[in-house]
């Protein structure tokens, strides 16, 4: 071991580092016999020198390599045998029931076969090179990891767990009401969606129509799933908040409980799958992390998009799940309407240092809904690209996008909170088809360069170049295969290096330098100076033929202010509940703007706000009170005014359903001030079409239909209302409440509400004397939905009654069996007067006094006493024998009552 270690140091000397060997040192083998080992132990530097294949990164400067595939005759130089612990992950502990180990291997037959020899029998396949055993963790480091077979060994949870709650729609966040404005011909149409989820409910009239089967489908249906389809893809049938980003996409489901990658070919053609849903925090580079990023390679228009989980309270490197620490996938958190993160959302670094989340979007529910808005915005990109290119959209080239397009949000630069920023989906749009963008490919040592020309008033220049890298080796310690160094020349020959973090110290703002670890670089030039840029670059180190890699850049020109909400056909509030930041973009520095707003198309203004600071890019205002109404805004600045696009004010009307029955729905709303008519529509299919236009809060419709109602103002409409729900036939027929009871001590009144006067022609009280029904009350001027009868006559004990409503076609509609009891002279009512034993005694008292009661054998023993303390008393003859038995009642006024019960 001597020898090794002496070894090491000398490796450590040669390459000029001073790091300490015992790190490393429970991997050295003691006998160092080069010839016949598999793997070794070198230096990345010797390693990319010779070209060795490097398996496991261990760090920045160490690696194991594998000593097959190489020249016979080629001496292997400066490596070091090494055991089997390599295989291991880093934080590998002991057996945990809920977790299997995960083998890797080259040749599943071989392991298989090794694995049944040692008598290991719970073996479960997940590929061709993983499979998942049940063992106790001796005998994985004692025999498994020797296995030639055994490439590497992970824990790993496999249980997958939704990350949201409800869905919750803005799509001012995102300025995807924005790009709607600027794009109105992309809906997601000709596109197909995976959700990796449960099933999703093809009978939910946001998704009618959208189900593109698929043999990979759960056959569990859930709302969670439901909702992020809904997000993805919604038709908005049920409500402004069921409205997708892609609204004429289709959907594929998959089922989360396999979940690793599935086989492209069961994607039914679909180019990006969302998985909202994670398992457990997990810092490690395992198979599933490797199995996603293998598949991106080989699939380079596929893209993953994985919410980032809901564990962010726990602090920095909370990512929930090691397949969220693939290099090239899309990790997402979230934030609020203020762009603000919310708590819970997962931070990192990656186990590497590598930054995760990538980036944000909104929802305050959880990471699972703004990674479906994510997986939406991305749909209509490469929907985009399709069309203007007629080709198809890379994942490089998405994500390239996707972050250069996102607005900074928190330090300066990226940071392991908000990723690289907010997304912006119109100022992606914008990136395709301006064509901002650039793609190429290298070798090792290579560098391009491209150019790039800014004019005088630039600002604000943003460069980010991506690749797909190659998988890394389960369990590697740093997950970087090929690395590119980007670098950006200004025309004054200054040289601007991207962003880089330090993971020890993750709360740290970004600084410039160079990056070794990141599949993603960015440079960032506040005042550029105009002319032409270089942007270099250079494959540090490629291991395979070549590397792709694609660009996306942008700049601003200074002193430009343009409206992101409201614009052109938005409403506010956004959801016509929820009131939702103004937002805007400006490159103004230092100067304040005044914010006013017009209701009369811009002739006259009333001043919301003044000294307003621009760079905040948001202003939140709520009215005082509701108003239904076109409006313009206007910021103005030095004196120029910026008037945004026309956009509709008007609130959610409340609809609610009054009636459902006969066959007959009516549904009513609110009736504002502002408005005179309203316009009805249906669903027909799996839209919602004009149907008619009413002046009236109330409607009735004898379709069955889903129905909803949209208020009518300046010759235009409002925000359309939430959509009535399906009740089951006569679940809400009419009566909302009725009741009985006595009246002036001599008189019984009958009470009722209803829910609706629809159609009735008149109302009738029945009073029921054992089979004999007679109508003892009539009401014909029908004008209010509450209403009394009085029984002038009633009888001694019990008294019943139904109310018969009669409507225009003569069908009766009854409500429920009435009971009362009449005492008449007597103090109580006592009953039943024959029970049986164990039964209870009913007492009613014509007025709330307290009395005692009494009950008496025939003999005359007292068999109970019980005081009766409420106008209403049960009492049980527990263990009563049969007989006859005398009952007295003393008031506390010393008025009493008697009487004879029998017991059976």
């Amino acid at each position: 071991m001597k020898t090794s270690i002496t070894f090491l140091l000398f490796m450590i000397t040669t390459i000029g580092l001073s790091q300490s060997s015992e790190k490393w040192k429970q991997y050295l083998k003691k006998e160092n016999d080069r010839k016949f080992e598999k793997y070794y132990f070198t230096s990345l530097e010797n390693a990319h020198h010779h070209k060795y294949e490097v398996v496991k990164k261990l760090d920045s400067t160490f690696c194991i390599i594998l000593n097959e595939n190489l020249p016979s005759h080629k001496p292997l130089e400066k490596v070091l045998a090494v055991n089997n612990l390599w295989k291991l992950p880093s934080n590998f502990s002991y057996h945990k029931e809920d977790k299997s180990y995960i083998i890797a291997t080259d040749t599943l037959q071989a392991l298989l076969t090794d694995l049944k020899s040692m008598n290991i029998s719970d073996i479960k396949i997940l590929n061709s090179h993983l499979i998942s055993i049940k063992s106790d963790s001796k005998k994985i480091t004692d025999a498994i990891i020797a296995l030639n077979s055994v490439s590497s060994i992970s824990q790993e949870s496999l249980q997958p767990i939704g990350e949201s709650k409800i869905t919750d729609q803005n799509f001012t966040i995102n300025s995807i009401n924005k790009a709607y404005s600027h794009f109105p011909l992309l809906t997601g149409e000709n596109q197909i969606v995976a959700i990796k989820d449960d099933f999703f409910d093809v009978n939910d009239i946001d998704l009618l129509n959208k189900h593109i089967p698929s043999t990979t489908e759960s056959v569990v249906v859930s709302s969670h799933a439901t909702a992020m389809a809904t997000i993805v893809s919604g038709l908005g049938n049920s409500s402004a908040l069921g409205k997708g980003v892609a609204p004429k996409a289709k959907v594929q489901s998959s089922d989360f409980l396999n979940i690793y990658p599935d086989e492209v070919a069961t994607l039914q053609g679909a180019v990006t799958q969302n998985h909202s849903y994670g398992t457990v925090i997990e810092n490690f580079y395992g198979s599933l992390a490797n199995a996603y990023d293998t598949q991106l390679f080989l699939n380079t228009e596929l893209t993953h998009c994985f919410s980032s989980g809901n564990s962010g309270l726990q602090g920095y490197q909370s990512i929930t799940g090691n397949f969220k620490q693939s290099k090239n996938s899309i990790v997402v958190g979230c934030i609020d309407q203020n762009e603000i993160i919310m708590p819970f959302s997962s931070k990192g670094p990656a186990y590497d240092g590598r930054i995760k989340p990538e980036l944000v979007a909104f929802s305050t529910q959880g990471t699972s809904n703004s990674t479906a808005v994510a997986t939406g915005i991305i749909t209509l990109m490469k929907q985009h690209y399709q069309t203007i290119y007629n080709t198809s959209l890379t994942n490089a080239l998405t994500k390239a996008i996707l972050i250069n397009s996102a607005k900074d949000l928190g330090n300066p630069g990226p940071d392991f909170t908000y990723g690289y920023g907010n997304i912006d989906a119109d100022k992606s749009l914008k990136t395709i088809s301006e064509n901002s963008i650039i793609v190429g490919n290298l070798t090792s040592g290579e560098t391009n360069s491209h150019t790039i020309t800014l004019p005088v008033n630039a600002k604000n220049l943003k460069i980010t170049v991506v690749w797909n890298d190659l998988p890394a080796a389960i369990n590697s310690n740093i997950s970087l295969v090929n690395d590119l160094d980007l670098e950006v020349i200004s025309a004054d020959n200054t040289s601007f290096l991207p962003w880089i973090l330090n993971p020890d110290a993750p709360q740290q703002p970004a600084v410039r330098g160079k990056d070794k670890i990141n599949t993603t670089e960015q440079v960032t030039i506040e005042n550029p100076a105009s002319g032409s840029y270089t942007i270099n670059v250079t494959g540090f180190y490629v291991s395979n033929t070549s590397q792709e890699y694609s660009i996306a850049y942008e700049y601003e020109l200074e002193n430009r202010f343009e409206w992101n909400y409201p614009v052109n056909s938005d409403n506010f509030p956004y959801d016509g509940k929820t009131i939702s930041p103004f937002k805007w973009n400006s490159s103004f520095s230092g100067i304040p703007g005044e914010l006013s707003i017009s209701y009369n198309n811009g002739q006259t203004w009333e001043i919301i706000a003044d000294g307003i600071n621009l760079e905040t890019e948001q202003f939140t205002y709520t009215p005082a009170a509701q108003k239904f109404s076109k409006a313009q805004l206007k910021m103005t600045i030095g004196g120029t005014d910026y008037i945004s696009d026309s956009f509709t004010i008007s609130y959610d009307l409340n609809i609610s359903t009054s009636l459902v029955c006969d066959g007959t729905t009516e549904i009513n709303w609110d009736k504002p001030a502002d408005v005179a008519s309203f316009n009805i529509y249906q669903l027909t299919g799996d839209q919602l079409e004009f149907k008619e236009q009413t002046s009236s809060t109330t409607y009735a419709y004898t379709d069955g239909k889903i129905h909803t109602v949209i208020p009518v103002f300046d010759n235009s409409e409002g925000i359309k209302s939430e959509s009535t729900l399906q009740y089951a036939q006569n679940s809400n027929c009419y009566f909302e409440l009725t009741l009985a009871e006595v009246y002036e001590e001599n008189k019984v009144k009958i009470d009722a509400s209803l829910f609706s006067l629809y159609n009735i022609k008149k109302i009738e009280l029945v009073k029921i004397s054992n089979t004999t029904e007679a109508v003892i009350g009539t009401i014909t001027d029908i004008h209010s939905k509450t209403f009394s009868f009085i029984d002038a006559a009633p009888t001694k004990g019990s008294n019943k009654y139904k109310i018969n409503i009669i409507l225009e076609n003569n069908t009766v509609i009854s409500s429920l069996l009435l009971d009362t009891n009449y005492l008449g002279n007597d103090l109580f009512f006592v009953h039943p007067t024959l029970l049986g034993k164990n039964e209870e005694l009913n007492i009613e008292a014509k007025k709330e006094e307290n009395a005692i009661f009494y009950l008496y054998s025939i003999s005359g023993q007292n068999t109970i006493t019980s005081p009766l303390l409420s106008k209403t008393s049960n009492i049980k003859l527990k263990n009563t024998a049969s007989g006859i038995y005398i009952y007295k009642i003393i008031t506390s006024s010393g008025e009493i009552q008697t009487g004879k019960i029998a017991v059976f």
